[in-house]
């Protein structure tokens, strides 16, 4: 009884908010005039057009009601006339709208685009309380994430860019690597802190509910759990809430130490194959997805070729499984690659079973399993791999 009324009053309460309005002035500063300005609703697979309007005097407005805050797009169009219109010429700006006076400012030329550019800056955006909690929110990560972003541009520089001329610094990139990866567990704590003290605020449940959004779940069952009894705790008897728990519960089909998915697959014999009986007991192995096509995995290849000839003897087993949907290509570049290893292919591509149960939107992608089958880590590649395999066989 009591859980009723509490639905019900969580429930009256949106509906009190919905009557509200919210109102977005925009001021954008420099040659503007006459650009389309779209309104989105970020509805996290896609976003939704909700309004548009144009640039007159370097001002634009919007009006209307949201049944709760939720985070929006707001894209001015800057493609010349008579030109068609494409992203490329598209400025952009996430912020959370709520039923407030909101104002919007910016200047048209240095405003972010809809493609990362580190010289560009978000709007700002002023009358969202909501946004004033995720602009803190952000703020309180900022000196770890800058951090990383530091590490990572030098592993791009001393790493990454040497390997595409056949150079591996792997010494330089495991240093690099173990350098990111406690700082990447303090933000990884952080926002879990966050969450837990904060289960009614939209801002957590968002950061909640990005664990399952990109395709590696980085998160144990339990974690998963703890997780969904948060947002158990602020949204119960909300869509909200539904949406979550239907995303978390596939989650756990892969999270961390859960035991690998089956499929059968094609073998370059043309033979049906379980993974399952290729996947040797006992011993640590890595299901490594790539392509033909894929230039990132190309570039990867030599350094899976230097893996595998270091640690075969040791036990650890590489399966690549290529997502060709054509048979000769995939059979030129293992050929071309010298892909000694064990290969299979799934000849439906992004389509396949395997594909959409690991929910792979991008190749290369690697999973490394543990002797007991259950997966001990996502996006193995590079001196991640090197430093997690020197681990385990410490040489």
């Amino acid at each position: 009884m009591n859980k009723l009324f509490t639905v019900a009053l969580l429930l009256l309460s949106m509906v009190s908010y919905a009557q509200e309005k919210y109102s977005i002035l925009g001021t954008i500063a420099g040659n503007a005039e006459g650009n389309k300005v779209y309104l989105y609703k970020n509805d996290y697979a896609q976003d939704i057009k909700v309004d548009s309007t144009v640039i007159k005097k370097g001002k634009f407005k919007f009006k209307g009601s949201v049944s709760s805050p939720m985070l929006y797009r707001i894209i001015i169009d800057r493609t010349p006339k008579g030109k068609e219109t494409s992203e490329r010429n598209f400025t952009s700006t996430h912020f959370y709208l709520e039923n407030s006076p909101i104002t919007f400012e910016t200047h048209i030329d240095s405003v972010t685009t809809f493609y990362y550019n580190p010289k560009k800056k978000a709007a700002v955006v002023k009358g969202s309380k909501t946004e004033d909690e995720h602009t803190a929110f952000k703020a309180s990560l900022k000196d770890k994430k800058i951090q990383i972003a530091a590490l990572d541009k030098e592993y791009t520089e001393k790493y990454h860019l040497p390997t595409m001329d056949g150079i591996f610094n792997t010494e330089e990139g495991i240093r690099l690597t173990k350098a990111i990866q406690p700082l990447e567990k303090e933000v990884k704590a952080a926002t879990l802190e966050y969450i837990r003290t904060n289960p009614k605020s939209v801002v957590a449940y968002d950061q909640a509910r990005m664990n399952f959004l990109g395709m590696f779940v980085e998160l144990t069952d339990d974690e998963i759990t703890g997780l969904q009894q948060l947002v158990k705790a602020g949204w119960e008897g909300t869509e909200r809430y539904t949406n979550f728990m239907e995303l978390s519960e596939k989650a756990k089909k892969m999270a961390l130490h859960t035991k690998y998915q089956d499929f059968e697959l094609v073998d370059p014999a043309g033979q049906k194959v379980k993974i399952s009986s290729l996947v040797p007991k006992g011993q640590y192995c890595m299901l490594e997805f790539w392509a033909s096509w894929c230039g990132p995995c190309r570039g990867e290849i030599p350094h899976l070729v230097k893996i595998n000839e270091k640690y075969k003897d040791a036990g650890f087993k590489i399966i690549s499984i290529s997502i060709d949907e054509k048979d000769a290509q995939w059979r030129k570049a293992m050929e071309e690659e010298k892909m000694t290893w064990t290969q299979l292919n799934d000849p439906n591509g992004f389509n396949g079973e395997i594909t959409k149960a690991y929910n792979i939107q991008g190749i290369p992608f690697a999973i490394l399993l543990d002797p007991e089958g259950r997966i001990v880590d996502f996006n193995m590649r590079g001196a991640k791999l090197d430093a997690a395999l020197l681990d385990i066989y410490k040489y």
